[in-house]
C-alpha cells in the first residue's frame, strides 16, 4: 500500500504526528510518500518524497490530508482533478471534511490496509471566466463565490439562458451540496446531501429581502454578470482568490471532475452532522 502524505505546515504534521505516521505505516507495510520538506525531517529513507501532489495520482493509493477542511480544499486543487482517493485527517479546528481525528491515525492505516472503508465521488463546479487557467486549478470543491471589496455589488444571474435576477449585495455564492455546510451554510443556506446533483445559489448580505437561497439541477448552466463600484471585487474558488472588475463575466457548470473521498463506515454525513455541528442536540 502506498499512501501520499498533504499538509501545508508544520503546524500540521510535526515531529510526534511524522513519527506515529511512519510507524503506523511500518506496521501495516505500507510505503509513505511526503512533500520534500518532511520526508528530509523522516531521514534514513523511511519515507519517499514528492515535489508536487499532482504526480502522484495514479502512483499511490491513497492521500492522507492532514490539517483542517482549508487543508483539505488545497490537497483537492493540489490534486488537479486526479482520481486517488483523500482521507481527511484533522489535526486542525473543525475538520468538517476530514473522517478521522490526528490521534486515530494508527487505527485509520490499518483500516485502510485491511479495506475497511468506502469511497465517496463529490461532485465539484467548474468555472470559466477571466482568470489565468494555467495558473489556477478553475474547479472547486466547496463553492465558487464573488465578493464586493467596498459596499454592494450587482450580480446578474442567468440559468440555461434565462434571465433569473439581478442580486444587490455584498456577493453571491454558488455551492456544491458538499459546500453546504460551508459559507453558504454561514449566511443562511440549507444544508443538503453530498449526493444530490444541485447547485445552491445563495446571496451574501442581500440588500432587497425577497432574495432567498435557490437550488436548481446540477446539470443546469448558470452565467454571472458583475457590477462592482469602483473599489472592485474578488472571486474565489474554494480558499482561492483573484481579483475580478466591473464587467466581468462567468460561466459555472457541474465539473467533469470529481472529487474521491474515503469514509469510515462510522463517519457517515448524518453522523459528521450530529457530532461536529451538534445537529438537533439540546443545548440549554
Amino acid at each position: 500500500m502506498k499512501i501520499g502524505v498533504y499538509a501545508r505546515s508544520r503546524h500540521y504534521l510535526g515531529c510526534e504526528l511524522l513519527s506515529e505516521l511512519l510507524s503506523a505505516a511500518g506496521e501495516c507495510g505500507a510505503m509513505l510518500y511526503l512533500g520534500r520538506d518532511y520526508a528530509e525531517s523522516a531521514g534514513c529513507g523511511a519515507a519517499a518524497y514528492y515535489d508536487s501532489l499532482s504526480e502522484l495520482d495514479g502512483k499511490v493509493d491513497f492521500i492522507i490530508s492532514l490539517g483542517g477542511d482549508g487543508t483539505f480544499l488545497s490537497c483537492v486543487a493540489e490534486l488537479k482533478g486526479g482520481r486517488t482517493p483523500i482521507l481527511g485527517i484533522n489535526s486542525g479546528r473543525l475538520g468538517f471534511l476530514s473522517s478521522v481525528d490526528a490521534s486515530s491515525v494508527r487505527q485509520a492505516l490499518k483500516r485502510l490496509a485491511e479495506g475497511d472503508y468506502m469511497l465517496q465521488e463529490h461532485m465539484m463546479i467548474e468555472a470559466d471566466g477571466p482568470f489565468d487557467k494555467s495558473l489556477c486549478f478553475p474547479h472547486a470543491f466547496n463553492e465558487f463565490t464573488v465578493k464586493s471589496n467596498v459596499g454592494l455589488m450587482t450580480v446578474s444571474l442567468s440559468i440555461d439562458g434565462e434571465a433569473v435576477a439581478d442580486y444587490s449585495a455584498d456577493g453571491l455564492i454558488v455551492s456544491t451540496p458538499t459546500g453546504s455546510t460551508a459559507y453558504s451554510m454561514s449566511v443562511g443556506g440549507p444544508v443538503v446531501s453530498p449526493g444530490c446533483g444541485v447547485f445552491i445559489i445563495n446571496p451574501i448580505a442581500p440588500h432587497n429581502l425577497t432574495m432567498r437561497p435557490l437550488i436548481v439541477g446540477a446539470s443546469s448552466l448558470l452565467e454571472l454578470s458583475l457590477s462592482a463600484r469602483s473599489g472592485g471585487a474578488v472571486a474565489t474558488l474554494d480558499n482561492r482568490s483573484f481579483a475580478v472588475s466591473s464587467g466581468d463575466r462567468f460561466t459555472l457548470r457541474r465539473s467533469d471532475k470529481k472529487a474521491v473521498v474515503v469514509k469510515f463506515g462510522d463517519s457517515s454525513f448524518y453522523w459528521t452532522l450530529r457530532r461536529k455541528l451538534m445537529w438537533g442536540t439540546n443545548i440549554i
